[in-house]
């Protein structure tokens, strides 16, 4: 009877058992063959474990947690920027990875992890920049290009530790699109120098700006000299564009300017020792050193262009005898209005003297005071026109020294000179002379002798 018994009690429980199993079974076999998940599930890093399709389609959409991982210079940082992602899966790849589970995974609970690529996913990068700029240390230097100090010296390039958003966004934003690994590290995305010292234009302007170092423009003036050296040049050159070019031409000019008030003689009175009335104040003519200046200005930025040194003279619009306080020299003519006279000195040395008629003593026909100089030389030449002058007149030799048309010449029409002649029947401004010395004069002066006239 006992035994009766137990094995009743062993059926009942062996049932009981097996009705647990059927119903575990039955319910198993519902979510497998219906639309649920496994008890252990993950896809895409997004717990669906028992939930239906829909519902995991929705869990996966609305999902946090997306992490990116930094290694930084001394530190590591997991950043959490899901509040900047939105991503959308399809449903029928969602059904698709329910259905690939195993059955065993149901009845045993084993885990499963599986990932599926969203179909979309949107990045709001201005999210996305406010997170990590939160997240990240702020920099410590800037990244720093090759460049050139104020006196042109190089100064190489800085690697700094600010952080190129631009380049680190558009990465992750495209990992999170590819569903690869969110990791990064942090240098790999610093701004980096795009003109190093080492670089063809950088190279190519230390050597150009080491030539104008060493370049020196030498103006001479008789014994003086005057200079544009390197360190001046450097002073007016900046780096633009890759290119080493002048500032301006300002400088040049204001340097050549100065030159100018400096040397130029041209117009300005003079002391002069006469033959016979010591020293008097003789006011500007024709004779004298005048720098053309924007010629000049023009061969200075020749050289500076070619970075060539030059040992040079300015160019000049008019021209003395030489340079120095006294620009005249000791070959001139000299002429005497009071004492109607003319000598020729060479040398320092007395060549030649002559009595002369100059001209007559009014506004219009007065001979022009003034250091001139010798512009031309002709024989057997007409003077002046009827129509115009009043005259016309034939010499034999004709020696301008003025703007004015005045000049030494013979005067076939006078039997005599000097005295007072010239103040009743002076010449129309010319100084006339004998035609022996006249002929004399001609062969001594050459062109640009000074004429001295007081």
């Amino acid at each position: 009877m006992k035994n009766k018994n137990k094995l009743m009690i062993g059926c009942i429980a062996g049932g009981a058992v097996l009705a647990a199993l059927l119903v575990a079974f039955f319910v198993l076999s519902k979510e497998y063959f219906g639309g649920s998940f496994s008890p252990k599930a993950v896809l895409s890093n997004t717990d669906v474990s028992a939930l239906s399709v829909d519902e995991a389609l929705d869990a996966m959409n609305q999902s946090k947690g997306f992490e990116i991982q930094v290694q930084g210079k001394d530190k590591n940082y997991d950043i959490d920027i899901s509040d900047a992602v939105t991503r959308e899966f399809d449903k029928n790849e969602v059904q698709q990875a329910k259905n690939s589970i195993g059955f065993g995974s149901y009845l045993f609970h084993r885990e499963v992890v599986m990932s599926l690529k969203p179909q979309s996913v949107s990045v709001d990068k201005n999210a996305l920049k406010s997170i990590v700029e939160k997240s990240l240390p702020a920099s410590t230097k800037n990244t720093q290009n090759a460049s050139f100090d104020k006196k042109l010296n190089l100064v190489k390039e800085v690697q700094g530790d600010n952080l190129d958003f631009d380049t680190f966004l558009t990465k992750v934003e495209s990992d999170i699109a590819q569903g690869n690994e969110l990791s990064y590290k942090l240098e790999d995305y610093y701004v980096k120098p795009t003109v190093t010292s080492d670089s063809d234009a950088i190279q190519k302007a230390v050597k150009k700006i080491e030539k104008y170092r060493k370049m020196n423009i030498t103006f001479t003036f008789g014994d003086e000299t005057e200079q544009i050296q390197g360190d001046e040049i450097i002073d007016h050159l900046k780096y633009k564009n890759g290119k080493v070019v002048l500032d301006s031409n300002k400088w040049i000019e204001t340097f050549v300017s100065k030159l100018g008030k400096k040397y130029n003689t041209y117009g300005k009175n003079r002391k002069f020792k006469t033959t016979k009335d010591g020293t008097v104040t003789v006011k500007g003519g024709i004779l004298g050193w005048w720098i053309n200046e924007s010629e000049t200005v023009k061969k200075v930025k020749a050289l500076l262009n070619k970075q060539k040194s030059a040992k040079m003279e300015p160019v000049y619009r008019n021209v003395a005898v030489q340079h120095g306080k006294d620009d005249v020299g000791d070959t001139y003519v000299e002429i005497s209005i009071k004492r109607q006279h003319l000598w020729f000195y060479k040398n320092g040395k007395l060549k030649m003297e002559s009595n002369v008629v100059t001209g007559l003593p009014t506004k219009e026909r007065m001979t022009v005071k003034g250091t001139h100089r010798i512009y031309g030389k002709a024989k057997d030449r007409y003077l002046g026109t009827i129509a115009v002058q009043g005259y016309r007149s034939h010499v034999d030799f004709w020696m301008p020294f003025n703007w004015d048309g005045q000049g030494c010449h013979d005067a076939s029409w006078r039997n005599r000179f000097g005295g007072s002649i010239y103040r009743s029947r002076g010449s129309h401004g010319c100084v006339n002379m004998p035609r022996a010395k006249a002929a004399q004069l001609f062969d001594y002066v050459s062109i640009g002798t000074p004429v001295i006239v007081y």
